[in-house]
């Protein structure tokens, strides 16, 4: 290859990467905007949409616990548990991860999993994770424990949340010791 003919293909390249590197920032200034007057946390892919200490979301009514668990879908449950499977163990094992195991959660007390070091504001409260306490938090846990290290947004329909209780309780488990 001549002189020339290098020249040629080198600078054919350098045009192409230039190229490439205009369309990525035109893509992301077009196609990725940044809503930068509403924060986002982000941990391990999940985004919290709220600041902590955000306005209470309105009341809902409880559920009768003893039929809304007899009567849940377990299996939608499950399909919903796999976005709480990013950061705890589902399993029988119960092993620290980014967060405490949730196998044999209900009635369990809280942040009481040995080894895992929990948020203050999560030590501070005393009461067990009931399905009504679990129903409560898992809508938005940033309102319900403000300052929780938890970074899920929060399940909003009532129903996929008691589906979700419903598979936890189905899960095998006592807390590790």
């Amino acid at each position: 290859m001549d002189s020339y003919a290098s020249k040629r293909l080198g600078a054919s390249i350098a045009a192409l990467l230039l190229f490439m590197l205009l369309v990525r920032i035109v893509y992301i200034a077009v196609d990725e905007p940044r809503n930068l007057s509403r924060p986002s946390y982000i941990l391990k892919g999940l985004v919290m949409d709220h600041p902590p200490g955000a306005a209470p979301l309105p009341p809902e009514p409880s559920p009768n616990w003893p039929v809304a668990l007899a009567t849940a879908d377990v299996a939608a449950g499950q399909r919903l548990s796999e976005q709480c499977s990013a950061c705890h163990d589902l399993s029988a094992k119960a092993t620290n991860q980014i967060g405490p195991p949730l196998s044999g959660i209900l009635n369990r007390e809280r942040a009481s999993q040995p080894g895992f070091v929990y948020s203050e504001p999560m030590r501070s409260r005393h009461d067990p994770w009931t399905a009504q306490a679990l129903f409560t938090f898992i809508r938005d846990p940033q309102l319900y424990v403000p300052g929780s290290r938890m970074s899920l947004g929060g399940i909003a329909n009532a129903q996929d949340r008691i589906n979700l209780i419903a598979y936890l309780q189905s899960l095998p488990g006592e807390l590790a010791k």
